[in-house]
């Protein structure tokens, strides 16, 4: 566990208000960020909460947790140095046994992503890193590119970036590789340029950059557990959003949460596998988006989809 008293840095937290709105339930409850990145969204839950409320903040990257001093908050507030997949572990070590209200903002930090030393963007050259955990001792994307079948990374950059030059890129990253391996973003960028139109190599560089970020650390797995136990502690009325970026997010997030929320009453000679009586409530049917103003001060909210469900009952 790791309470950070280094100064704190501004940014701006996606869909702030829509958020807040809609996760407060209990204005004296425990309330859990995932993804607690640079404390945006704590800090507008904050506001809108009583002194005596619970606020915990998970997120991987211990960097970005040291910018944050829970000082200037009037809560109580726990930050862990963990993945949140673990969260149900992170709680329990805090004796925290469920929430009023669960946040993942599934979107990478601005603190992460200018940073070139991580080698997220494409367009800022840097080691070809991209772990979330810096410290972590899993692999990197350089592992990856350089480690990976021609299939496994065609299937990588189809399946986790819908790129269709997957298969080109893919067999030129491994006859390059041969005489000189992958290091830096920029010789990927490089590459990847190689292989696609001029007029659609942005769109192409973001997916590729995209699908190996989601291979090394996990993403869709991590977001599938993490779903699961979210629902899990939430408390019976309390409320679990969820703020995705791309498709491949957005679909786990709304199939879960329909399964979830679906109801099925017993008829005359239903087996009872078919009853399904709903464990969530869809509170927004539709994703809320940014509105233009916010595109406009924030560019990176323009992809930005917000779900959030109520917990009715626990499952049996």
């Amino acid at each position: 566990m790791t309470e950070s008293r280094s100064p704190a840095t501004t940014h701006l937290p996606v869909l702030r208000t829509e958020v807040t709105q809609r996760l407060i339930t209990n204005l004296s409850g425990t309330y859990l960020d995932c993804t607690f990145g640079l404390g945006g969204h704590t800090s507008a839950l904050a506001e809108g909460l009583n002194d005596d409320a619970i606020l915990v903040g998970i997120d991987q990257d211990r960097t970005a947790l040291r910018t944050f001093d829970p000082n200037r908050l009037q809560q109580k507030l726990h930050l862990v140095h963990t993945n949140f997949e673990f969260m149900d572990e992170a709680l329990q070590e805090l004796g925290i046994p469920e929430a009023d209200g669960i946040l993942m903002d599934l979107g990478l930090n601005s603190f992460s992503l200018d940073d070139a030393e991580r080698g997220f963007s494409f367009s800022l050259e840097g080691p070809l890193d991209m772990r979330f955990d810096a410290s972590g001792g899993h692999h990197t994307a350089a592992d990856v590119v350089n480690g990976y079948s021609e299939k496994q990374l065609a299937d990588i950059i189809w399946q986790f970036g819908e790129e269709r030059k997957s298969r080109k890129i893919a067999h030129r990253i491994v006859t390059q590789r041969r005489e000189t391996p992958f290091r830096t973003t920029l010789q990927l960028r490089q590459l990847i340029e190689s292989c696609v139109h001029p007029a659609t190599s942005v769109k192409s560089l973001a997916r590729v950059f995209q699908a190996l970020r989601i291979e090394v650390n996990r993403e869709l797995e991590v977001l599938r557990k993490g779903l699961e136990k979210a629902i899990i502690l939430l408390k019976i009325g309390g409320r679990l959003a969820v703020i995705s970026y791309h498709s491949l997010e957005d679909r786990m997030v709304k199939r879960t949460f329909r399964d979830l929320a679906e109801s099925v009453p017993e008829q005359p000679g239903m087996h009872p596998d078919e009853i399904k009586i709903p464990t969530l409530e869809l509170v927004n049917r539709k994703p809320i988006t940014a509105d233009r103003d916010e595109i406009e001060r924030n560019p990176r909210s323009r992809s930005a989809k917000l779900r959030v469900v109520e917990k009715l009952r626990h499952a049996a």
